[in-house]
């Protein structure tokens, strides 16, 4: 089974963010819709392509302005994702010991962050292309769909995106590039902040990344 659709750029792959860009990629490099494609059969990489598809389209659509554009891709995180999932894998340990107020807090930044990691690459988009190459179960709940990012002129990056089956939905949860997850590079990130600063700390410091460059 292979898809090849057009995706967006990811130069900026080896950033580190606190809040942790996989849905940021998602919603600026993950588009899709080449003029002859096969269509992917399982669930979960229809999931991955159908929300390329829905991206691509934000992207190509000249009547939105900047604002617009970001919005739509706001709502494409909303309907793809579950933050408070996301979240609560990339805070670890810390999601426990957290208060109801923290959970809250945290997940309202992690989704600013996010929607700022958007706003910084809404030009990145240069038409890559990706493949979808297969698609693995990892548990009852979750699968793993294995994308290759065609760049032009640039090595192929395999990434692989895991997709949970949650109360009849497919979301997003984490992507792995190059064998290297997300979730567990920014868990490692938020602890090392939280277990200097604890986590009223750790909040007040993704508000200070909110605010640089606002």
């Amino acid at each position: 089974m292979t898809a090849r659709t057009e995706r967006g750029g990811w130069g900026a792959l080896a950033r580190r963010r606190l809040a942790g860009f996989v849905v940021a990629t998602v919603a600026v490099g993950l588009a899709g819709g080449g003029p002859a494609r096969a269509e992917p059969s399982a669930p979960a990489a229809r999931f991955v392509d159908g929300l390329g598809q829905k991206v691509l389209a934000v992207l190509r659509d000249g009547r939105l302005d900047r604002t617009a554009r970001l919005e739509r891709l706001a709502r494409l995180i909303d309907e793809a994702t579950d933050l408070a999932i996301v979240a609560r894998l990339v805070l670890g340990r810390y999601w426990r010991e957290a208060s109801e107020a923290q959970r809250r807090d945290f997940v309202a930044l992690f989704r600013a962050l996010i929607l700022k990691t958007i706003a910084e690459r809404l030009d990145e988009y240069g038409g890559e292309t990706y493949e979808i190459v297969g698609v693995q179960p990892v548990d009852e709940r979750d699968s793993l769909v294995s994308t290759r990012i065609l760049r032009q002129g640039g090595t192929p990056i395999a990434v692989d995106w895991r997709v949970r089956a949650e109360g009849g939905r497919l979301l997003l949860i984490d992507f792995v590039a190059e064998g290297v997850s997300m979730v567990v590079t920014q868990r490692s990130e938020v602890a090392e902040i939280a277990g200097r600063s604890g986590i009223d700390g750790l909040l007040a410091e993704m508000r200070r990344r909110l605010d640089r460059s606002a």
